[in-house]
């Protein structure tokens, strides 16, 4: 069976369920969790008001059933950063798997369609912070951002997220402590401020060193890595080998490598296996047999492909095929 929630009614759901088992949860208007009831799955959704236009959402849960979410678009007053420890479903009918990733999402939400699904594990953090506070923490440093999140915060770009980073070791450890802080009442509202900020900074650098351009490559080598793209793609059966694929487009593989991460931000091989998926869920959404679809997009064996779309997406293809309503 698979629920649907759309507006504010997950949050009654929540607010209701505590109500009855923990209502001392609801009790401080600046921590309120609200927990999953036992029918639906396990888990709480906190949230932590702390100051100047701060807070802070911890999402641990995991259903029984398939939950889809509808949501309409709005403008809201705060930024997000968005630290998902794991999570797995779907946006818009598209595949998501999220694994130690780090987003930053626009203050402009579009209306979407979010399902997750059952029996998958959810953990994240969700930092907020106030549109116009982060506007003015940043305003004297903008040389010092790198050009996309310069641009989102300072409302010139409408994209709803940004390309996410991984969560690194030193952020690992602030999310940890923020999940385990022990403290309560101003020194509870002091720590969790400071860690929030602290995450939020080593996003802001952790953003602008990742994706920092790498040295410019001459246009003929850009031509020679659409040229290869375009290889990889009409030959997603049998692909070429790196060094294959540099010498037909007549550059070194070094060059190659750089011109994937630069032009289309992932790897050679992660540029074939994200065709690969794409066209993969296409064709399941159209019916085909999983063993046809593995036949059609490259691999030797259906369990070969079912492997690499659970690992893509962290469900088997016969399982994303029957959430469509589509079966085989």
């Amino acid at each position: 069976m698979t629920l649907t929630f759309q507006g504010n009614q997950w949050s009654q759901l929540l607010q209701e369920c505590t109500h009855k088992v923990q209502p001392e949860l609801l009790s401080d208007k600046r921590d309120r969790t609200g927990i999953i009831p036992d029918w639906l799955g396990t888990g709480y959704k906190r949230v932590i008001i702390l100051r100047g236009g701060l807070f802070v959402t911890l999402h641990r849960h995991q259903f029984k059933e398939d939950i889809i979410f509808l949501s309409s678009g709005l403008e809201r007053t705060f930024f997000e950063f968005s630290f998902f420890m794991t999570a797995r479903g779907e946006v818009n009918r598209q595949l998501y798997a999220a694994e130690q990733e780090v987003f930053l999402v626009n203050s402009t939400l579009q209306a979407a369609r979010t399902v997750e699904f059952a029996g998958e594990p959810f953990c994240a953090i969700d930092i907020h912070l106030d549109k116009s506070t982060l506007a003015s923490m940043v305003l004297e440093y903008e040389p010092d951002l790198s050009i996309d999140v310069r641009r989102m915060i300072m409302g010139e770009d409408d994209r709803p997220i940004l390309q996410p980073l991984k969560i690194t070791s030193a952020m690992q450890t602030l999310l940890q402590q923020i999940m385990q802080c022990p403290y309560q009442g101003l020194t509870r509202s002091l720590y969790l401020e400071a860690k929030s900020l602290e995450l939020i900074a080593l996003y802001i650098q952790g953003y602008r060193d990742n994706l920092e351009p790498l040295p410019r490559l001459r246009s003929d080598d850009l031509d020679s890595i659409h040229q290869a793209r375009e290889i990889l793609c009409q030959n997603l059966h049998a692909p070429p080998s790196i060094a294959e694929l540099a010498s037909q487009v007549g550059i070194n593989t070094r060059k190659l490598k750089q011109g994937f991460r630069e032009l289309f931000d992932t790897t050679v091989f992660g540029y074939l296996t994200q065709q690969r998926m794409a066209i993969a869920c296409q064709l399941l959404q159209q019916q085909c047999s999983v063993a046809v679809t593995a036949a059609k997009v490259g691999y030797n064996s259906p369990t070969a492909f079912s492997g690499a779309f659970r690992r893509k997406f962290g469900i088997p293809p016969k399982a994303y095929q029957l959430s469509n309503g589509r079966g085989a």
